[in-house]
Parts: C-alpha cells; structure tokens; sequence
C-alpha cells in the first residue's frame, strides 16, 4: 500500500534523503565498494533507507546498482517498467548535477508517447516513482555533458 498521496495521484515524488557525510567522502574517493556495502546495510530491514521508503510504501525487499554514466554516453536507455517491481528509486549520487547535461529520467504511463523528463537532480534527492504493475515505464536518456552517478533502486 502506497502511503504518499502525491505518489499514488500522480506516479512520482520527489523527496530529499538524509546522506551521510561518509557517504560523501566515498564518493570523493569512488571507493564504490564501500558505497555498495553502505547501501546494502541500508536497505536491509531496520537499515536508514529502508526505514526512510517504508514512509512511503509498504514491501518486502529492496535491491540497488549504483549506475553511473558518462560523456560521451552516446545511446538512450529503452522504455522499460521493471517487471514485477512494485516502486522504483533514484538517489543522485551526483557531485556537479549543474554540469551534467543529458541523463534525464524520463517517466510515463505505458503506452503513452509523453510524459515527465527530469534533469539529473542534487546529491541526496531521490526521485521515487511507481512500475509496472501500476502501468508506469521509465528510461534515461544519454549523458552528453558530465557524469551522472545514481542509486537505482527497487522495492519488491
């Protein structure tokens, strides 16, 4: 069950996570291992962002990759809704979102040809927004300036 109105009416919120400061300096570092293991403990049940997407939704599991991509980034993602997914995330990781151009997460309901294109945000604001099975898709489109580093993430 969905517990955020703006959610369940329009599909997507977006809200900002409390990241911690040595989470920052991983990122400083690219000690991506460490990050990974941060996540992992973070979304396992009690963990902070488990904790934190439990406000909002109830479910099972979360998964994650940290997805980072780079100029020259020459092809888009495809439309796709993440199957049996019940909520997906994306936490920007991103240092500079200012000098990042191209990576937009764009989000629609299926079978439409329009919908919402949102430009890589602010470390710590993710973007939260509902899958398949409530007949939404999502992409990124192609970096062409920058590099754009995200949580991408799922609840089941």
């Amino acid at each position: 069950m969905i517990h955020n109105k703006k959610l369940e009416q329009e599909g997507i919120i977006e809200v900002t996570y409390p990241l911690p400061a040595t989470v920052v300096e991983m990122l400083s570092k690219e000690d991506w291992r460490s990050i990974d293991q941060y996540f992992l403990k973070a979304e396992a049940t009690g963990g902070l962002l488990n904790e934190f997407l439990k406000e909002v939704l109830d479910f099972d599991s979360i998964e994650h990759i940290i997805a980072i991509r780079s100029a020259p980034d020459d092809e888009d993602g495809i439309w796709h809704d993440d199957g049996s997914r019940i909520l997906g995330f994306s936490l920007s990781l991103t240092t500079d979102h200012l000098s990042v151009a191209g990576g937009e997460l764009r989000f629609r309901k299926k079978g439409e040809s329009s919908g919402v294109s949102l430009t890589t945000r602010p470390m710590g604001q993710m973007l939260i927004f509902k899958t398949g099975i409530y007949g939404f898709e999502h992409m990124v489109s192609a970096v062409t300036t920058g590099k754009r580093i995200v949580i991408a993430g799922w609840c089941s």
